[in-house]
């Protein structure tokens, strides 16, 4: 059986900054507490990794002792939280990665300009969170162009997107906004492409390698936006495709009668878990 593995597969620079950042934290605060203001990356396996040098995630800000590290996620937090590590005069590591801290100051530029801010992500995940809170309240969250009818659209109106959204859903809500509104005498629209460079390189080597093959992996957590898109877009075009954490869950009667086998993982897959998928696939291909 031929294996394709992706070559975009695996941490993105965001995730790979902060993961290095990290890494170096128990050998700078050697006698300080270290804390993960909630989940550093969506990836459960790296998570634990991390809890084993001491690093505990807390999902709160009163779960933190004084005179201790926190570090700020790659997803980012509000302006609001970042106050009250300011006022509980905690040491914070920011390691939010610099595409969503763009978008922080897009969504801080438009609300101040007095746009309604229309973001196009997932209102639960922690990332568009933290774009809101730079929002003012002018903002509204929608996820699918279907949306787009149901909502009351000013003449004024700021678009931008959670980093890891599908770039042709965005592009559908885009055009389904503009026909909505075209018919308005004055109108104003800003038009932010914030879909980071990486999640585009993701998904269309994804698309790419699960049409030239008959079984797709996709690994990553399964509580990652980005992941969860892989796999959603692979599956559209490969149905034989699986979405795994770790390669415990592979079963060798997945690979039957295959021929080739296209591998991707998430932005927050660390290459240690990739690889021991890869030592796994080719023990039941022998």
């Amino acid at each position: 059986m031929k294996i394709k593995v992706a070559k975009e597969a695996g941490f993105c620079f965001g995730v790979k900054r902060a993961i290095d950042m990290i890494n170096q934290l128990p050998e700078r605060f050697p006698d300080k507490k270290i804390y993960s203001f909630r989940q550093i990356i969506h990836n459960p396996q790296e998570v634990k990794r991390l809890k084993e040098k001491g690093i505990d995630t807390v999902q709160s800000l009163d779960e933190i002792e004084k005179d201790s590290i926190v570090i700020v996620s790659t997803h980012g937090i509000t302006p609001t939280e970042q106050n009250i590590l300011k006022d509980k005069q905690l040491t914070f590591i920011d390691t939010t990665c610099p595409y969503v801290k763009k978008i922080h100051n897009i969504a801080h530029y438009l609300a101040r300009n007095n746009y309604d801010i229309l973001i196009v992500g997932d209102k639960h995940h922690l990332e568009v969170k933290g774009i809101l809170g730079y929002c003012n309240g002018k903002a509204r969250v929608i996820s699918s162009s279907s949306e787009v009818a149901k909502i009351k659209l000013s003449s004024k109106i700021g678009i931008i997107a959670q980093t890891t959204q599908n770039i042709q859903t965005y592009k559908k809500i885009i055009f389904n906004i503009i026909n909505k509104l075209f018919k308005t005498k004055q109108i104003e629209i800003r038009i932010f492409n914030t879909i980071c460079d990486a999640t585009y390189k993701k998904q269309k080597e994804t698309e790419q390698i699960a049409k030239k093959s008959d079984i797709m992996i996709i690994i990553g957590g399964k509580n990652s936006a980005n992941t969860r898109r892989l796999y959603e877009l692979s599956k559209k075009i490969q149905k034989n495709t699986y979405l795994i954490e770790t390669f415990k869950e592979i079963r060798r009667d997945w690979f039957k009668n295959k021929k080739r086998l296209g591998i991707s993982a998430g932005a927050s897959t660390p290459d240690w878990i990739i690889e021991e998928v890869i030592k796994k696939v080719k023990e039941f291909s022998e």
